[in-house]
């Protein structure tokens, strides 16, 4: 589990923002909207990348691998709250997962890592305001970086 510190850091930030990123695409809730859960988990995986290269992170901070299952634990939080049962949480976390992994390797994801490692730093100085709107940034241009691979594809399909 993260300390406190570490989740007001790492997750509650990129929560926030996912959240309001996945209201402004028409969805109020969360968990309904790929694009935004793909953001949140990119987010979080950033934040947590950064704080653990972090040379002045805490010395209580979290394990390494409490740290490392930071991004899903997080996206298993949003589904867990949207009333899915433990097994449907487990099937959205791998396909979650799965369509993370795949557009990171297909170089869709990646790009908007400065906005998330810039983010860090404000977030790290106390500049909580700075660090939620990189956040948002963040998560525009992931969700809007998936919208364009999606369309992509099913022209890919229709063609």
């Amino acid at each position: 589990m993260l300390t406190p510190g570490e989740y007001q850091l790492l997750a509650a930030p990129a929560l926030q923002a996912a959240a309001e990123l996945a209201a402004q695409r028409g969805d109020p809730h969360l968990y309904n909207d790929m694009a935004s859960m793909l953001a949140l988990l990119g987010s979080v995986s950033a934040l947590v990348h950064a704080y653990l290269e972090d040379k002045t992170r805490p010395g209580d901070s979290s394990p390494r691998p409490v740290l490392e299952a930071a991004p899903l634990a997080v996206c298993a939080l949003v589904f867990t709250e949207s009333g899915l049962e433990a097994g449907q949480v487990d099937g959205c976390l791998r396909a979650l997962s799965a369509a993370y992994l795949q557009l990171l390797r297909q170089g869709v994801l990646g790009p908007q890592e400065a906005y998330v490692e810039k983010a860090y730093a404000e977030l790290r100085a106390g500049r909580g305001g700075e660090g939620y709107q990189a956040l948002r940034q963040a998560g525009f241009a992931m969700s809007k970086a998936v919208d364009a691979w999606e369309a992509r594809r099913e022209q890919g399909l229709s063609a």
